[in-house]
């Protein structure tokens, strides 16, 4: 399979900007994008992108005085590929810990990809598979159930971006109970996937490659020639690796103090 270009992958994974859930608050410069999680995720803050011209240090001065507004003890910032160089070093120096790092991974579409013949696959176009997504999602990222005023709202917003073209969320179930979650958005003929996870009790079985299957083959139907994913090093980057996709590059988490 032909490899893509670094520079295509780059800029797809910039235009990748990061998701907010409902509830959030989002702080967004030219140089930064901050989201306050909602209370249901522990209302953590979080870094999603840097990208300046400027010292890597001036710009997380910057970044540490408008997240200190938020009254946390603490911000998640992302290393992306395009950060300003030096921007690890800056976190270090300033007491961050290293948390997670990950692959930027990308395979060009259409691909074949054997599928496993388990499990089913359901789209989170209904209430009750919305209610599934996030009871298992809650199991596997942390977090509250949402309510189901906010299941509903969530299905409804979900069955119309599905319809569109533009991706949706699902869920693996095993003898109808869910085990396993993710996700796509189809943007630009990209293939963006997240959010995903299989219950510990249910590794091992192929349900994580039969939900990329699923959701690559939904974006091959809406006009992706890309997929895109950025897979921990440690858990997703290598099951994706053997499907096929390719590692560009890393990104890291660091956990950062915002209290003295």
């Amino acid at each position: 399979m032909d490899e893509l270009e670094l520079a295509t992958v780059t800029a797809a994974n910039d235009a990748w900007g990061g998701t907010a859930p409902l509830g959030s608050e989002v702080v967004e410069t030219p140089e930064y994008r901050m989201v306050r999680m909602p209370e249901r995720f522990g209302s953590h803050l979080m870094v999603q992108w840097v990208r300046s011209s400027r010292p890597a240090d001036a710009v997380l001065t910057d970044i540490v005085t408008r997240a200190a507004e938020f009254g946390r003890p603490e911000a998640w910032v992302t290393v992306r590929l395009s950060a300003p160089d030096g921007l690890d070093e800056a976190l270090l120096a300033r007491g961050g810990e290293l948390g997670d790092t990950y692959d930027v991974l990308a395979m060009p579409l259409p691909a074949e990809i054997k599928a496993p013949d388990l499990p089913e696959l359901r789209w989170a176009t209904t209430f009750e598979v919305a209610r599934d997504v996030n009871a298992v999602a809650t199991v596997m990222f942390g977090g509250t159930r949402a309510s189901d005023d906010l299941l509903a709202q969530r299905a409804a917003e979900e069955r119309e971006k599905f319809e569109a073209g533009a991706g949706g969320a699902l869920a693996a179930y095993l003898d109808g109970t869910p085990v396993g979650v993710g996700s796509v958005e189809v943007v630009d003929g990209v293939a963006r996937l997240a959010g995903s996870g299989v219950l510990e009790s249910q590794r091992g079985r192929g349900i994580y490659q039969a939900m990329v299957v699923g959701r690559l083959a939904y974006a091959v139907e809406h006009g992706a020639t890309m997929a895109l994913s950025q897979g921990n090093v440690t858990t997703s980057s290598p099951i994706l690796q053997r499907i096929g996709f390719v590692a560009y590059g890393q990104e890291r988490a660091y956990r950062l103090p915002l209290t003295a």
